[in-house]
């Protein structure tokens, strides 16, 4: 059965709540968020091989599921501080979305040249010798 943010946010607000945890200031709550995302940040660069790491690649995905999950619940931690209904605002990001973006070409063309620019900077890091763009 699929969860809805609004389900979530009231669980985990009726959690937070039953432990005391509800007492917690933003601002620390905003620590935490940073603190997970510093983990995710370690499991992407293993995932990508800039770090090693002796878990397997299904592991690590593992791990990044756990992680995000764990950033998600801060955030939704984070608006229930601020009387912030999650999903109203997720659906307004997404209105915002698709009004800010709404050229699907335009979005293909800006990717293109963005893949472009990173296999440039891939061949200037291996020594290539024309200029960083």
């Amino acid at each position: 059965m699929a969860l809805t943010f609004a389900a979530y946010q009231r669980r985990l607000a009726d959690l937070e709540h039953e432990r005391g945890w509800d007492r917690i200031l933003p601002s620390h709550t905003f620590l935490h968020m940073a603190e997970e995302l510093g983990e995710i940040g370690r499991v992407v660069q293993c995932l990508e091989g800039y770090r090693e790491s002796e878990a397997t690649p299904e592991a690590l995905r593992q791990e990044l599921a756990g992680e995000l999950a764990d950033l998600a619940a801060f955030v939704f931690k984070l608006a229930s501080q601020h009387g912030i209904d999650v999903a109203t605002a997720m659906q307004d990001q997404l209105q915002k979305f698709t009004s800010r973006y709404d050229d699907v070409e335009q979005g293909r063309r800006e990717m293109r040249r963005y893949v472009a620019y990173q296999e440039r900077n891939i061949e200037w890091i291996k020594g290539g010798r024309g200029e960083q763009t």
